[in-house]
C-alpha cells in the first residue's frame, strides 16, 4: 500500500520516523518529504510535489500536534476556496451557540489542501491527534465568544477549525487520540490491520518477497541540511533505506543527546548525527569533535555515529560546487554560500546541486566530507 504522512515537520520529526518505521516494516511504502526517494519533480513547487503525492496514494495518515504548518504557496492557490464550517462554542454566558467559521483560502497551511486533496480524490483518510490538543480545542470553543483568545499549547486557533473541518466531512472524519508515542504505535497498529483488509494494495510485492534493506535515520539540525543530505544519498546511489530528521535546536539535542537519540536507535538499525562545527579554528574544531564523540560514546549505543560538517553543510556544498582551484572548502560559510550563489529556495539549491554538484570534487576538497562519504558507502559492511 503506498502511504501518504500528512502532518507539520517542526514539531512531529520524532513521530514521523517512528511511523515511518513501522509502516514499512509492516511491507508498504510511504511517501514523506523527509525520503530521499520523495517523488520530487521539476518545474513544482513542493508544495504542489506534496499534493501530487497525496492525488498518487492509497491512503494518507496526518498527524496532528500543537503546530498548524506553513501556509500553502503552490501553484493551485487560485483554485482553493475559503473553508466555511459551523461550530459549536459558548457564549459569554455560558449558553451554547452555533458559530458560522470561515478561513480563508490564502490562509489555508499545506497540510490542510493535502487533506482537501484526499477528499477529492476520494482517497481514505486516518488521523491521530495529540490528546493535549483536543482538549484545548474544547476550551476554545467554550470561549469562542472571546475574539482575543490566545491558545496555550496549540500554535493558532486555525488548528482547532482544521480539527472540526475534519470531522465534519461525510467519510473519513474520525480522528483518533492519543497520550504518547506507546499510545500512538497501539493505535495505529489496530487501524492498519483494519485498513489492511478493506483498501486495494496497489503494489502487490508481498512484505515478504521485499528484500530486508538496512534502516538508517540521519539527524542534522534544518531544512536545508536534510535537503543536502537527501539529495547526497540519492547521488550515491545507496542500497539502504534512510530517513532523514531535522531537529532544529543543535543546543537542545547536545543538552539532551541520550534521551532525543535514545528513541531514535531503538527503531533503526544506525543512527547518524550530523552537525555544523561552526569552529573559528582548528583548536575550537579538535575541541567540539572531542566533546561530540565523548557524549556519543556515553551513550553506549553500538549503532550510533556522529560526524561534524566543518565549519557547515554549506561549506560541503560550495566543495562540490565551486570550480577554482584556490577554492577551501574549510574556510566556507553560510554567509559565504549565500554571497557566492544569493539566496536561494530550498528548492533553488537543489536544482543548483543537481546541474552542478560534484561530490568527487567535494571528496577532494573537504576531508570531512570525504570521511562522511566513506562512512555510508561502506555502511553496509559496518557491523552494529
Amino acid at each position: 500500500m503506498r502511504i501518504f504522512l500528512s502532518s507539520t515537520a517542526y514539531d512531529l520529526s520524532d513521530l514521523r520516523a517512528f511511523t515511518v518505521n513501522i509502516l514499512e516494516g509492516a511491507g508498504h511504502e510511504v511517501l514523506f518529504h523527509e525520503s530521499p526517494t520523495f517523488p520530487a519533480r521539476v518545474g513544482l513547487h513542493s508544495h504542489d510535489q506534496c499534493i501530487e503525492a497525496v492525488a498518487d496514494s492509497d491512503l494518507v495518515i496526518c498527524l496532528i500536534d500543537r503546530r498548524f504548518g506553513g501556509r500553502y504557496a503552490g501553484a493551485l492557490a487560485s483554485t482553493i476556496t475559503d473553508q466555511k464550517l459551523t461550530v459549536l462554542g459558548c457564549t459569554k454566558s455560558g449558553k451554547r451557540k452555533k458559530y458560522e467559521v470561515v478561513v480563508p483560502a490564502k490562509s489555508l497551511s499545506i497540510t490542510w489542501i493535502e487533506l482537501i486533496t484526499a477528499h477529492e480524490h476520494a482517497i481514505p483518510v486516518v488521523t491521530f491527534a495529540r490528546q493535549r490538543t483536543l482538549d484545548e480545542k474544547e476550551t476554545r470553543r467554550r470561549n469562542q465568544f472571546l475574539t482575543s483568545f490566545m491558545p496555550a499549547y496549540a500554535e493558532k486557533n486555525e488548528l482547532f477549525d482544521f480539527i472540526d473541518w475534519i470531522t465534519k466531512q461525510s467519510v473519513n472524519n474520525w480522528i483518533a487520540p492519543f497520550h504518547s508515542i506507546v499510545d500512538y504505535e497501539k493505535k495505529l497498529q489496530t487501524w492498519m490491520r483494519e485498513l489492511e483488509k478493506t483498501i486495494p494494495n496497489s503494489d502487490k510485492q508481498s512484505a515478504e518477497a521485499k528484500p530486508d534493506k538496512l534502516r538508517v535515520c540521519i539527524l542534522v539540525e534544518g531544512e536545508m541540511d536534510r535537503m543536502f543530505v537527501s539529495f547526497l544519498v540519492g547521488k550515491l546511489s545507496l542500497n539502504e533505506q534512510f530517513v532523514i530528521v531535522p531537529i532544529y535546536r543543535k543546543s537542545a539535542l547536545i543538552g539532551n543527546f541520550k534521551e532525543i537519540v535514545g528513541q531514535y536507535a531503538k527503531v533503526f538499525d544506525r543512527v547518524i548525527v550530523l552537525l555544523d562545527s561552526d569552529a573559528k579554528s582548528e583548536g575550537d574544531l579538535k575541541r567540539q569533535n572531542s566533546k561530540l564523540q565523548s557524549i556519543t560514546k556515553q551513550c553506549e549505543l553500538e549503532n550510533l555515529y556522529s560526524f561534524l560538517a566543518h565549519p557547515t553543510i554549506e561549506a560541503w556544498m560550495m566543495a562540490g560546487l565551486d570550480r577554482e582551484e584556490q577554492y577551501v572548502a574549510e574556510h566556507a560559510t553560510k554567509e559565504a554560500f549565500t554571497r557566492r550563489f544569493g539566496m536561494k529556495s530550498l528548492e533553488g539549491v537543489r536544482r543548483m546541486l543537481e546541474d552542478g554538484f560534484s561530490y568527487k570534487t567535494a571528496m577532494k576538497s573537504s576531508g570531512g566530507f570525504k570521511e562522511f562519504v566513506e562512512f555510508l558507502s561502506e555502511m553496509s559492511t559496518r557491523k552494529s
